[in-house]
């Protein structure tokens, strides 16, 4: 195997692939990635036997081979190669050389017939779904997946077809403090698809992809993996076999007190008070009555911090407290000038909505404070 390629088209791929492959792995043929050059063109290909990536790129091939070596080392050479520059790469004695300029790497390689590859999707629903759209449902939902392993069914985005309406799509996540919720015009070809659980991992490394597309992306899901179609790269990966729990039952319906304050005005506001927040609960409290709400936090290591709002309530005067960092991570993902909170009492969740974001919804539980 023997190709040419200029560094700009070489460390894109990798940049892709080095994010699935994990650093520390008990299986060496894990931490390769897999280098096969036909024709015209150059495919790399790595996995964590949980997810496979597959890029396919244009090189000046002169002649055909597959390889495996350390995805993470090459990474990192190819990186610090000078922008723009020619890389020479060939297989001599059972090393991959790379030359660049003055520059020479030899690195070990494995045996292609060694490398684990996950089977692909055989039957299941197959449709496209617009780039930006995907990208709004991962952003609306992810900060929300649970990081607690024992829970391992939280450990994703829940994607399925509206129960009560099937013209429409629906992403969710929740980690028992606060719960995201999109909902999508459901995709053509998208009817009947099974409900599933994206996992974490999975879903950052589509995000990484969907960054640079505005175009549609192909989509086909089974009961047990999904595969994406992001340009020239193909993302494949297993879902998280669990049972999602009634997400529904946590959506308040009745909160009667209704609020409506300007976003920027209430992000700077808690960002700025729960400066001083203890670092565990990063409590802050909210007291609303009449036109005003007043933001408290109290440490008594450090001190106190209070900040008035202008606001728009209907309903009776009422103190809750909730985690600051999931205030925030909620109100980074509205779009509208501002934001609606529908409360009912200092210790029943909060439904938070935007304007600009139909059938997005959030869900925080408040804490005592």
């Amino acid at each position: 195997m023997k190709f040419a390629i200029v560094k700009t088209d070489l460390i894109k791929p990798l940049s892709h692939i080095n994010s699935v492959v994990e650093r520390k792995n008990a299986i060496a043929i894990l931490s390769n990635l897999v280098i096969e050059a036909f024709g015209k063109e150059i495919n790399f290909i790595a996995t964590d036997m949980e997810i496979d990536i597959k890029e396919k790129i244009s090189a000046n091939i002169i002649s055909d081979g597959k390889i495996t070596v350390p995805a993470h080392t090459l990474h990192d050479i190819v990186k610090k190669f000078p922008d723009g520059s020619e890389i020479l790469m060939y297989v001599s004695d059972n090393n991959l050389i790379l030359e660049c300029g003055k520059s020479k790497f030899t690195l070990p390689t494995l045996p292609f017939d060694d490398f684990p590859v996950m089977s692909d999707i055989s039957d299941g629903k197959e449709f496209s779904i617009s780039s930006e759209d995907m990208k709004n449902l991962i952003d609306n939902t992810k900060f929300a997946i649970s990081l607690e392993e024992t829970r391992y069914y939280l450990n994703g985005i829940y994607v399925h077809q509206d129960e009560e309406n099937k013209n429409f799509l629906k992403g969710v996540a929740t980690d028992g403090h606060r719960l995201a919720q999109v909902k999508l015009k459901l995709p053509e070809g998208a009817n009947g698809i099974p409900s599933i659980i994206i996992p974490r991992k999975t879903v950052n490394e589509l995000r990484k992809l969907l960054e640079e597309t505005d175009g549609d992306i192909l989509v086909k899901v089974s009961n047990n993996k999904i595969k994406f179609i992001v340009n020239n790269c193909i993302l494949t990966s297993k879902l998280i076999d669990g049972t999602f729990p009634d997400y529904q039952r946590v959506i308040p319906q009745e909160n009667k007190n209704k609020l409506e304050v300007l976003t920027k005005d209430f992000k700077d506001a808690v960002d700025r008070v729960s400066t001083i927040s203890i670092e565990k609960t990063r409590a802050v409290k909210l007291e609303i009555n009449n036109n005003a709400l007043i933001l408290k936090v109290n440490n008594s290591e450090i001190g106190n911090a209070i900040e008035e709002l202008t606001i728009e309530f209907g309903g009776e005067k009422l103190e809750i407290g909730f985690n600051s960092k999931y205030l925030l991570d909620i109100t980074n993902q509205i779009q509208g000038d501002k934001i609606n909170f529908s409360l009912s009492d200092s210790s029943s969740p909060a439904l938070i909505t935007d304007e600009q974001q139909e059938g997005t919804i959030f869900v925080l539980m408040p804490m005592r404070v």
